[in-house]
């Protein structure tokens, strides 16, 4: 059978602008200071009250935002019902943990993350590898903690945080994105399913 490859990489955002983003607040005193940041830190040119980047967008960028906004509430939707659909399936199998929604929250699946823990019948790396010949893209968001990164070692931070170590070994992130077919979810699980025997 010939599959269709379920990519991850680019499709992990909510929304996109192309390249940028953009803040939304109803706060005046937010909007102000990003404003500041945004522009080198500058109300003025060539002014700086604080470290600012350059972080403006073009306006092309910002038309593309402007319309992707318009269809965000259905894009996340969408990842909702996916995310809900594997939730269901695959916390059937042994070893794999499903993210979990808190009631007083809206969990958009920016990243539908798992984790492979030592009751599946294969180790994470090993799932991964089987997942990329199936055709499934997956990705490890994040591989370290933050504070086991090599810029923090050198400024002197000692790591202490062995539940955050073991969980980065055992987490994979699937797609969830909107230009998943019901096939592509029921063909994740499935995959699974043979994986977990």
């Amino acid at each position: 059978m010939l599959v269709r490859r379920m990519e991850l990489s680019g499709k992990t955002k909510n929304m996109t602008t192309g390249e940028g983003g953009m803040i939304t607040t109803d706060s005046k005193e937010i909007y102000e200071k990003a404003n500041l940041i945004r522009a080198h830190g500058s109300k003025v040119r060539y002014y700086h009250e604080i470290l600012g980047y350059n972080y403006r967008m073009t306006d092309l960028e910002g038309a593309i935002g402007i319309e992707q906004l318009k269809k965000l509430n259905k894009f996340n939707q969408t990842r909702i019902k996916n995310a809900q659909y594997l939730n269901k399936k695959l916390s059937q199998i042994k070893g794999i943990i499903v993210p979990k929604s808190e009631k007083n929250a809206k969990h958009v699946y920016h990243q539908y993350t798992i984790r492979i823990t030592a009751e599946f019948n294969l180790k994470r790396d090993e799932v991964l590898q089987k997942l990329t010949e199936a055709g499934i893209g997956t990705a490890v968001f994040y591989p370290l903690s933050v504070n086991e990164q090599k810029l923090y070692f050198d400024l002197g931070y000692k790591p202490n945080t062995p539940i955050a170590s073991k969980l980065s070994q055992e987490v994979i992130s699937l797609p969830v994105h909107p230009g998943l077919k019901q096939e592509d979810l029921k063909y994740i699980v499935k995959t699974f399913q043979k994986l977990g025997q």
